[in-house]
């Protein structure tokens, strides 16, 4: 099984990992098609996936360990399921 595949496997878990991180959601975001734009300051952040209407998904960047918090990772998994990418 590919990192890629058991990074989503992880991802999806319900109830979501204490141990996801950053680096994590960013490598999990890409397997779905999108792109971290890091335009702009601070902590927000944007995932984009570029089709012919951008879809964009917002978060937070945690600081300063790094590690994801639970409820981030259930809205960012409703919005990939509201765009048909998961179930």
């Amino acid at each position: 099984m590919s990192k890629a595949v058991k990074l989503r496997q992880k991802f999806l878990r319900r109830p979501p990992p204490k141990d996801f991180t950053w680096a994590e959601l960013v490598l999990t975001m890409d397997h779905f098609g999108f792109e971290l734009d890091e335009s702009g300051g601070g902590s927000h952040k944007h995932f984009v996936m570029r089709l012919d209407e951008n879809i964009v998904i917002d978060t937070h960047r945690p600081h300063p360990n790094g590690i994801m918090f639970a409820i981030q990772l259930i809205e960012i998994a409703k919005k990939l399921k509201s765009i048909g990418l998961i179930e």
